[in-house]
């Protein structure tokens, strides 16, 4: 009988496996689990993707992170997908997403509001402030203009949109373009492609090539799928949790025993701390 439940769970972890290696061949840049693992403490893949994005092969970057939480003790906090920083100390919030009506406006605005309370010591000139790019991946065309980028900058109306040149700066990408021509239309082209061999950027496609198709690769990536089913089963309790606050009488503490989660997780929730 012992034995028997071994060469079950046996077949199951072999299952298990299968399914991630399935789930990981189809994954791409445009994925979180992809994006993470190729751009996470990776500076010559990140430095590849500012550098094309804004045009320069000048940028040096020295530190990069994804999943970066940004506590904000006065409301919503936000976990960041890509920030990283660069020689001259210039600060890039690179959001990777799928759905288009994700990165609303409002959303580049409070990203851009909750990095930059990141940049200043206290008492340091406000002039000594480093310029600031929120910059936003998403897959379909955000404003259906057909263009590769939309540039959003601060401007004086009454001094004929003379800029504010107050060192914040955003951009949008266009995930559809597809311009080979061009080098953000490679990039994207990059990003949507399933097998390494079809990216074109040499230093992507070698990253992913490990991440797919090595050893080491697949065991990192099989670690990120499981992280993310964790952090996917940990968004469906709050989510659980929100709706009982918002549809029920019942106490945090009745609420955090239904669904599972700590008082404390439930308590900053009611609070507006969790989104």
């Amino acid at each position: 009988m012992q034995q028997e439940a071994v060469w079950q769970q046996k077949s199951q972890e072999q299952l298990d496996l299968q399914d991630k290696l399935q789930r990981i061949a189809k994954m791409r840049m445009f994925d979180d689990t992809l994006m993470n693992a190729v751009f996470d403490s990776r500076i010559a893949e990140t430095e590849v993707l500012i550098q094309i994005i804004l045009d320069r092969d000048d940028i040096k970057v020295t530190s990069t992170k994804t999943q970066e939480e940004f506590i904000n003790v006065y409301g919503r906090m936000v976990t960041l997908d890509i920030v990283a920083r660069d020689a001259d100390n210039k600060l890039y919030n690179i959001e990777v997403q799928r759905d288009k009506y994700k990165a609303p406006p409002q959303r580049a605005r409070f990203h851009a509001a909750v990095t930059d309370i990141t940049l200043l010591k206290d008492r340091q000139p406000f002039k000594e402030m480093p310029e600031r790019y929120t910059i936003f991946i998403t897959e379909e065309d955000k404003f259906g203009s057909g263009l590769p980028l939309y540039h959003v900058e601060n401007k004086i109306a009454e001094l004929n949109d003379e800029p504010f040149c107050d060192g914040g700066h955003i951009i949008y990408v266009n995930g559809g373009y597809r311009d080979l021509a061009t080098p953000i239309g490679q990039l994207m082209h990059d990003f949507a492609c399933v097998q390494a061999k079809d990216i074109l950027n040499p230093v992507l496609r070698e990253r992913v090539r490990y991440l797919k198709e090595s050893e080491g690769g697949t065991i990192e990536m099989c670690e990120l799928v499981e992280e993310y089913a964790e952090k996917k089963a940990m968004r469906v309790k709050l989510k659980s949790a929100k709706n009982l606050l918002e549809n029920t009488n019942l106490s945090l503490e009745e609420i955090a025993k239904y669904v599972e989660l700590p008082l404390a997780t439930v308590e900053e929730l009611a609070h507006g701390r969790i989104a």
